[in-house]
């Protein structure tokens, strides 16, 4: 949004977003700071999710805009690109949903429904080009963040005081995450205690609403923790390994050429139920985008801390291995992690809009 003002400052944006694109220049439909669209939360909330799904189409066939930007989630974006393109606004989907991990089917569906992907990661260009779908990669957002901001070297220093050897907890950014992975973690990290005794460990807490569900799940256990809330750059450049979820922040500890363990953990019914339907290998980003596991990765459907607990001493105690998973993801890093995607993004949308606006003349 901030690179499509500097181009064109006469923009207006209208949609759903929360408090970063507010000050950003969004004039939200509706008030998102307490609302959830992800998974099973959007349930909860039917009646709400229904009228923000008939308020956005209202407004669509009312105002006309230019065009559609959908971001991620097709779950709420797919009902929102069917009326766009019914009423003739180009329908540009960033960062567009991983159909390539979980739900190849549904391309057929998004091919009707939008007239441009911009997609994040390289390997989705080829995926969707061959559903025939116009896709421009434009590169991940994510380094523009790092870039811009920077990480504060005093919180760092102040981190790594904690111990020889730092080990960080980053089970994610949102409450099913942390209830699933955070008490895996911290049984491993007694294990990993018992060869390594020197070893100190830090949990990332994405803002302080969690902070009181984490106290409440580290009660039961004895490892030396230190929750931080925010820094998580801080965190991961502070830390000799870290053990994550399977999300972006993957791609910010490779970013920082940290050495990790990535563990995604569902439950057996839901192991049972997804399992014949992913149609990756690979769980973690940073294995996707090298195709191959350069970092230990796991999907489980019960706690299997011993298999945790063994990757994280290996990785801590073998200077090969480490020194294979640092060049590894280096690699990965001179590949991906440039800025300049949300600029690309911006000069992709604003062709699209010149492109439509000259075939109606």
């Amino acid at each position: 949004m901030r690179c499509l003002l500097e181009k064109n400052p006469t923009i207006i944006f209208y949609g759903l977003g929360r408090e970063n694109m507010i000050k950003a220049g969004l004039r939200s439909l509706h008030d998102m700071s307490q609302k959830s669209l992800m998974w099973l939360h959007a349930l909860t909330e039917l009646s709400t999710f229904i009228k923000m799904k008939r308020d956005c189409i209202r407004f669509l066939k009312r105002e006309e805009p230019c065009a559609v930007v959908l971001i991620d989630y097709c779950g709420f974006n797919f009902y929102v690109a069917r009326a766009g393109k019914k009423l003739g606004i180009p329908v540009i989907y960033y960062v567009s949903p991983q159909l390539w991990a979980h739900a190849p089917w549904r391309v057929k569906k998004l091919k009707k429904m939008v007239d441009r992907l911009l997609v994040i990661y390289p390997f989705e260009k080829p995926f969707y080009e061959k559903a025939g779908i116009p896709v421009t990669y434009v590169g991940h957002p994510l380094f523009d963040e790092i870039y811009k901001g920077g990480v504060d070297e005093g919180i760092v220093a102040e981190l790594k005081k904690q111990g020889e050897t730092i080990i960080s907890f980053l089970p994610g950014s949102r409450r099913q995450e942390i209830v699933r992975l955070l008490p895996l973690f911290l049984k491993s990290a007694t294990r990993i205690r018992q060869t390594i005794p020197s070893a100190q460990f830090l949990i990332s807490c994405s803002n302080d609403h969690y902070l009181k569900l984490i106290h409440e799940i580290t009660k039961g256990f004895d490892a030396p923790c230190k929750v931080i809330v925010g820094n998580a750059h801080e965190v991961i450049k502070a830390s000799d390994l870290c053990i994550a979820g399977a999300g972006t922040i993957t791609l910010q500890i490779a970013y920082y050429l940290k050495p990790m363990i990535i563990v995604y953990k569902i439950s057996p019914f839901a192991y049972f139920i997804a399992k014949p339907f992913l149609t990756t290998p690979y769980i973690g980003l940073v294995n996707k985008l090298a195709n191959k596991e350069i970092v230990p990765e796991l999907l489980m459907c019960r706690a299997n801390y011993p298999w945790l607990a063994r990757q994280a001493i290996q990785l801590l105690t073998n200077p090969q291995k480490r020194q294979t998973c640092i060049q590894e993801v280096s690699l990965l890093k001179d590949t991906i992690g440039k800025p300049g995607a949300s600029a690309h993004a911006a000069e992709e949308i604003l062709k699209l809009l010149k492109q439509s606006s000259a075939s109606l003349q």
